[in-house]
């Protein structure tokens, strides 16, 4: 890893979700903290996206987020759970879900970001295992239009790996994507266009959960890996501090360096209201991940 690694952090740390002054909150409250960039994240504000004035309202952000001591490198789209394709095209809302994305994309641009992490889903047989040449051949078809949209703007989609969002149903034991299926939904797409437009984002978190071999899954990735996100649990999706969990971190550095990642650090640690009364633990968080980069 470079030693000037970009560290972010983010844009999901306000307390009232799809409220303009909250979001803007949380906004200043990373101005006012060690990181300088941040990760544009939507799920807090995706329902915005729907209003008749999202527009207006969006001009207003736009305008806000330009303005803003932060720079903004990645965005997230929004998400929806669960996400199973074998219920996801039945959907009532299936148009407003894939608007939202696309919606998220142009405004990414606008604020000068370079990646957007997107959530691919899973298809489950009849016996509800995860079927990968199924995943595979649905996450495609669903991600179709928005990586043109991205391509059209000059940003690169990361598929981020996810977690079993059921844990607790046994039926749904198996549902966060393989890293061998991310793997080849980006090479199809890299070679679709010729070029790189597609990469991974490895949330280490979302790993931790699925028991996965973290550092052989990093290595496997390679060069598509494009986005980090840290956060770190005891077998639950809590997302709490670095080291504050059974991840190995010294173990992820050390797959980072073979594989020479260069991209950013982004934080995804969730406070409390209380955490946020000041910028302390979000200081805390940088001070943790700058430790992970330099081996401290």
């Amino acid at each position: 890893m470079k030693d000037d690694i970009i560290y972010s952090q983010t844009t999901r740390i306000v307390g009232e979700k799809n409220n303009v002054d909250g979001f803007k909150l949380g906004i200043k409250r990373l101005e006012n903290s060690k990181f300088n960039y941040g990760n544009l994240n939507f799920f807090e504000i995706q329902e915005l996206l729907d209003k008749d004035n999202y527009g207006e309202i969006f001009d207003d952000l736009v305008d806000f987020l330009n303005n803003s001591a932060i720079t903004f490198n990645i965005a997230h789209a929004p998400i929806h759970y669960p996400f199973f394709f074998n219920t996801y095209y039945t959907r009532a809302d299936i148009g407003i879900l894939k608007d939202r994305i696309l919606k998220a994309i142009d405004i990414s641009k606008r604020v000068g970001v370079k990646k957007i992490v997107i959530h691919v889903g899973t298809y489950l047989d009849e016996n509800y295992d995860y079927n990968i040449e199924k995943s595979i051949e649905h996450n495609i078809k669903y991600l179709a239009p928005f990586v043109e949209k991205a391509v059209e703007n000059n940003i690169l989609v990361a598929i981020e790996n996810g977690t079993q969002m059921q844990k607790d149903e046994p039926r749904f034991k198996n549902t966060a994507p393989y890293i061998d299926e991310l793997i080849k939904i980006v090479e199809y797409y890299n070679k679709k266009y010729n070029k790189e437009v597609l990469g991974i984002c490895f949330d280490f978190g979302h790993a931790n959960v699925g028991n996965l071999d973290i550092y052989k899954e990093i290595v496997k990735i390679g060069n598509k890996l494009i986005v980090t996100h840290i956060h770190d649990n005891y077998g639950t999706d809590s997302h709490n501090q670095p080291f504050d969990g059974t991840i190995n971190w010294k173990y992820i550095r050390r797959a980072l360096i073979d594989i020479n990642y260069n991209g950013e650090l982004t934080s995804e640690v969730r406070y409390t209201k209380e955490e946020l009364c000041d910028s302390s633990q979000i200081n805390k968080t940088y001070d943790l991940i700058n430790k992970i980069h330099l081996g401290l």
